[in-house]
C-alpha cells in the first residue's frame, strides 16, 4: 500500500517536478468572459499572460468541481493506496471545501486525509513536495501528514506586485487592503500570513522592489529549497537566481512561474520567492 499525494493547480509546481514526484493535480478553472480554461491543462501560463494583456475585462476563476476531486481520489485509491490531499488556503478559495465534499462521496475503502496548507502558489508547492518526498521514500500515512504539517511552519512567501488592482478586483486582497490609497509610485511587497494575503513592505520603485526581494532571500541562510517565480517575462527571475546562487550555495534554487489562476490576482510583472527552511 502506497501513499498518493493530491493537490490543486495553484501549487504552480513545474510539470517536470510534478511528474517526477508522482503528484496528482486537480485543476481550477480560469474564465475569460464566458470561455473556461482548465488551469495549466487547457491554458499554459505563457498563453494566459499574453491573453491577460489583451483582455479588456479581468478574468475570473473557479474552484474544481466535486466530481473532479472524486474522480482523482477514486483513481489514486483504486489499488488500496491512501490519499493525502493538500490544498490552497481555505481563506482564499472554496477548493478545500469541494475536496471535503468529494471525500464523503468516494467509494468505501478509499481513504483521504485533507490538509489546508494556509498557503498558495509555490508556498503550497513546497509543502506538497515535502509530503511527496516522504511518501516516495516509504513513509506511512501518519508520517506523510506530519511531514506536510511541519513544512507548513517552515514555508514563507514574499511577492512584489506592480499593482494591487488585480487582487482588489478579484476579491482576494485580504489585509493588503491597507496598502490601497498609496501614491501610484509605491510598489507593494506582500506575503502570505495565516492563510491570507498580507502587507509586508512598500518601496518606491520597481528596482527597489526587486532589490528588496533579493535581500529577503539572501537573509534566509537556512533555506533548503527556494523558488524564484514571476508572472510573465522571466528575465528578472533568472537574473535574481544568478545573483542568489553564490549567496545561498547550499540552497536548491528553482525557477518557477505563477500559473494562470494565481496570475489572475497577482497580475503581470509580479516577482516573488517561496522558501522552505531546513528542519
Amino acid at each position: 500500500m502506497a501513499i498518493r499525494i493530491v493537490t490543486d493547480s495553484t501549487c504552480d509546481l513545474p510539470p517536470a517536478l510534478i511528474q517526477a514526484s508522482g503528484i496528482t493535480v486537480v485543476p481550477l478553472t480560469v474564465f475569460f468572459d464566458d470561455a473556461p480554461f482548465l488551469d495549466s491543462v487547457e491554458i499554459t501560463a505563457d498563453e494566459f499572460y499574453v491573453r491577460l494583456s489583451e483582455s479588456r475585462t479581468l478574468p475570473r476563476t473557479s474552484q474544481p468541481s466535486v466530481e473532479l476531486f472524486r474522480e482523482a481520489y477514486e483513481r489514486c485509491g483504486a489499488d488500496g493506496d491512501e490519499v493525502v490531499s493538500i490544498h490552497l488556503s481555505s481563506k482564499l478559495s472554496g477548493t478545500l471545501n469541494a475536496a471535503s465534499v468529494a471525500r464523503e462521496e468516494v467509494s468505501p475503502g478509499v481513504h483521504v486525509d485533507l490538509i489546508d496548507s494556509y498557503n498558495v502558489s509555490l508556498g503550497l508547492g513546497l509543502i506538497v513536495l515535502e509530503a511527496a518526498h516522504a511518501a516516495n521514500t516509504g513513509a506511512g500515512l501518519a508520517e506523510v501528514v506530519a511531514t506536510a504539517r511541519r513544512a507548513m511552519d517552515r514555508v514563507s512567501v514574499h511577492v512584489a506586485v506592480d499593482t494591487l488592482e488585480y487582487l482588489q478586483k478579484g476579491g482576494r486582497i485580504g489585509r493588503a487592503r491597507s496598502f490601497l490609497g498609496s501614491v501610484l509610485s509605491i510598489k507593494p511587497i506582500l506575503h502570505v500570513e495565516d492563510g491570507e494575503v498580507a502587507p509586508f513592505e512598500r518601496v518606491r520603485t520597481r528596482a527597489k522592489a526587486v532589490e528588496r526581494i533579493f535581500e529577503i532571500a539572501s537573509s534566509m541562510a537556512r533555506t533548503k529549497t527556494l523558488f524564484v517565480a514571476c508572472s510573465g517575462n522571466d528575465d528578472e527571475a533568472r537574473e535574481l537566481i544568478e545573483r542568489l546562487r553564490p549567496v545561498l550555495p547550499h540552497t536548491d534554487i528553482i525557477l518557477g512561474q505563477l500559473g494562470p489562476v494565481v496570475g489572475v490576482y497577482a497580475g503581470p510583472n509580479a516577482l516573488g520567492i517561496a522558501a522552505l527552511e531546513r528542519e
